[in-house]
């Protein structure tokens, strides 16, 4: 299976199903890149160009598989993206993420300013941990624990068997645990 023409226009149903796809999964797909990759901005251009890839071979992925294939496309997009940012300077990343917050914000209707600042600290804890993890830790613990794949998909995103899914999620895990007591002190 080569590459699909140029005129290629795939079926209404296939449509149908990319369309639902689109909107059941953008979101997740962003929030595990932005995760990845420490930068929104860059997770959503990840996020198009998984939609597009997606688009351009909808007549070779079944439908049933659109969401670990996106996951995986995502996930070596970041992967590359995270190779050519070890050679390059990022002179605005930091100030970018002083204004940024992965978690939608506490409403604070009714809720005492002390309760709203432990959950903000929480909140900022927790993405902390799952940033210091090693990515491949980080990417089981993203893909089960975050977006609720299962192993099987998982394993098929991060092109590993399901063992080593398993082995990695049970010790990010244990480090994630461990990174959450040491920031939350209680």
């Amino acid at each position: 299976m080569g590459k699909p023409s140029q005129d290629y226009q795939p079926d209404p149903v296939t449509m149908v199903a990319y369309h639902r796809a689109l909107a059941e999964h953008a979101d997740s797909l962003k929030a595990y890149a932005t995760r990845l990759l420490s930068d929104s901005i860059a997770a959503e251009d990840v996020t198009q160009d998984a939609f597009l890839a997606l688009y351009r071979h909808l007549n070779q992925v079944p439908t049933a598989a659109f969401r670990p294939w996106l996951f995986r496309v995502a996930r070596n997009l970041c992967l590359d993206q995270l190779r050519r940012r070890k050679f390059k300077l990022s002179l605005f990343r930091d100030l970018q993420k002083d204004e940024e917050q992965p978690f939608v914000p506490v409403d604070d209707d009714g809720i005492a300013p002390d309760e709203i600042a432990e959950s903000r600290e929480a909140n900022a804890a927790i993405e902390k941990a799952i940033g210091e993890l090693p990515l491949k830790f980080r990417e089981a613990f993203l893909l089960c624990e975050v977006e609720g794949l299962s192993y099987e998909d998982a394993a098929a995103v991060m092109g590993c068997p399901v063992k080593t899914v398993s082995t990695r999620l049970f010790r990010a895990r244990a480090r994630f645990k461990s990174l959450v007591s040491r920031l939350i002190k209680v």
